[in-house]
């Protein structure tokens, strides 16, 4: 059994769990992929005229809101740490907005494969800064799982075609 001075020193939740609305509102953000994807591959070839672009124009969405992100964790540490803001982060953060709009000029299976590489770069990207503790110890939790789920649900209507 835990003395009393340790169990009131202990945090109620710690920084390396994901927040629980960080969660849900992951997961909730996760199933446009999902049945988009089954759309994709169990519903007629006409669908698809319209499934995978709308597929893909939310990858696009997401990965702008990911690169946002950072643009949000610039400002809270510039706040928090009072320094100016870095160019070169905020350049970085735009990244996957410019990338994921300019995987929607590709055709076919080509844009789920860029739009997928996307996805898999900014990973490395945040697992590299979760490294280098600039960004939450939780976030690789988070990403990780999700990353995996976004690209097999952009792939496989690619290997189902």
């Amino acid at each position: 059994m835990a003395n009393s001075a340790e169990a009131t020193t202990r945090p109620i939740v710690s920084h390396d769990d994901v927040p629980l609305t960080v969660f849900l509102l992951t997961a909730a953000g996760f199933l446009p992929f999902g049945a988009l994807s089954f759309g994709a591959v169990f519903l007629p070839a006409e669908a698809q005229a319209w499934i995978l672009p709308a597929q893909h124009a939310y990858a696009a969405v997401i990965l702008s809101f990911l690169g946002g992100i950072y643009w949000g964790w610039e400002f809270a540490m510039t706040f928090v740490q009072s320094r100016p803001v870095s160019p070169v982060r905020l350049v970085i953060g735009v990244f996957p907005s410019i990338f994921g709009w300019l995987a929607l000029f590709l055709s076919g299976m080509w844009t789920a494969l860029a739009l997928t590489a996307c996805f898999l770069a900014w990973l490395g990207y945040d697992l590299w800064r979760t490294q280098s503790h600039s960004a939450p110890r939780w976030y690789p939790k988070l990403r990780i799982p999700v990353t995996v789920a976004v690209v097999v649900s952009l792939i496989a209507p690619v290997l189902a075609g």
